[in-house]
């Protein structure tokens, strides 16, 4: 319904009934052709028809979280308690299709919310209940240009403050991650989250979201939209770049990454020494690998960082022309390689390196 009513592609349907639904989706398979796959717990079914497609079938539920993080315990409840479960006001939205008229359902202001374009929790127990929430608040918020609410970010935080965040399992908070690294405007995705204080509760505080992680991540959308695409491990690699061994190897513990995932992460400082210089050879990268490198050097791996300043800058910038603007342009360089300054800093960070070899 969200997407709806904002002129927004629908990719995905899902049906509510105040019935059963497994019996409605086993009735529609049978009428319509067609089968179902049953998840008995939750009360839902998906529904594989030939004519419609996918879409999943549920019972309108009640849900209980028994503590913080918790896998929620469902009953069944009518319609209105159903949208009251649910994440956002811009998502307990329903369309009524029986009995006649259609007619829609908002009893949590969600019509007002996407007016405002704002994105706004239910209630400030939601990211208690499930911290997993401020990932998708920042995702939607990031996805349809909507603000999160000022009540919504305080109740996040007020989460973040009691370690709820620490509670939730690496396997979602990962999913949640790749969700994020799957749509654009990745950089301004992390610096919310890190705003709202998640990525040191959630991931760890060694992440950083500063200006030099925003633009490395920004330059492999541009060098992944040239290549036609990337996943998602790419932009962690480049988002974690500058990080030392110990860090993420924790970063790679907390998040429970699948065994190839974790190889190269824990690796990644090493990479950048171990990746093949200008003439000679190296260990064979990784598509992931070369990728980030690339977006992290600002030169494909094999070739030599490109800076955006030249020793004239340095010149007129007061520096003596002579062996220290050679040895502040070579560390600007190894700076970006690092990870450890975006295009922007370079400038600066060559102007201080040249200075202090003359102070």
């Amino acid at each position: 319904m969200r997407d709806l009513v904002l002129g927004r592609p629908v990719v995905d349907l899902d049906l509510v009934t105040e019935g059963d639904a497994i019996a409605l989706a086993r009735a529609i398979a049978r009428e319509r052709g067609g089968a179902t796959r049953e998840h008995p717990r939750f009360g839902t079914a998906t529904l594989e028809t030939p004519a419609a497609g996918r879409f999943d079938v549920a019972t309108s539920r009640a849900e209980v979280y028994d503590s913080p993080a918790a896998l929620p315990r469902v009953s069944p409840a009518g319609i209105v308690e159903d949208l009251s479960r649910r994440d956002f006001g811009v998502n307990a939205l329903a369309l009524r299709i029986a009995p006649a008229p259609l007619r829609i359902l908002d009893p949590h202001g969600g019509l007002e919310d996407l007016a405002l374009r704002r994105i706004r929790m239910l209630h400030p127990r939601s990211p208690f209940d499930d911290p997993t929430r401020a990932f998708r608040a920042v995702r939607y918020a990031n996805r349809l240009g909507f603000r999160i609410d000022p009540e919504t970010r305080r109740a996040i935080r007020a989460a973040v403050a009691s370690g709820a965040f620490s509670r939730v399992s690496g396997d979602r908070i990962r999913r949640e991650l790749v969700l994020l690294f799957s749509e654009p405007g990745r950089a301004r995705a992390i610096a919310e989250l890190g705003r709202l204080g998640v990525v040191g509760a959630a991931i760890h505080p060694s992440l950083s979201t500063d200006a030099s992680a925003r633009e490395r991540l920004r330059r492999l959308e541009r060098v992944a939209a040239a290549r036609g695409g990337a996943g998602w491990l790419p932009y962690l690699l480049a988002w974690a770049a500058g990080l030392d061994r110990g860090e993420e190897e924790a970063v790679a513990s907390r998040l429970n990454l699948p065994r190839r995932e974790s190889r190269m992460l824990r690796s990644w400082p090493e990479t950048f020494r171990r990746a093949p210089k200008p003439g000679g050879e190296g260990r064979r990268l990784e598509p992931e690998e070369r990728l980030a490198l690339e977006a992290v050097r600002g030169s494909a791996p094999g070739e030599p960082t490109r800076l955006a300043i030249r020793g004239r800058d340095l010149v007129e910038a007061g520096v003596p022309p002579g062996p220290a603007v050679g040895r502040a342009l070579a560390a600007a360089r190894t700076a970006r390689e690092s990870g450890a300054i975006s295009e922007e800093e370079e400038l600066a960070f060559a102007l201080g390196i040249a200075r202090e070899r003359d102070a």
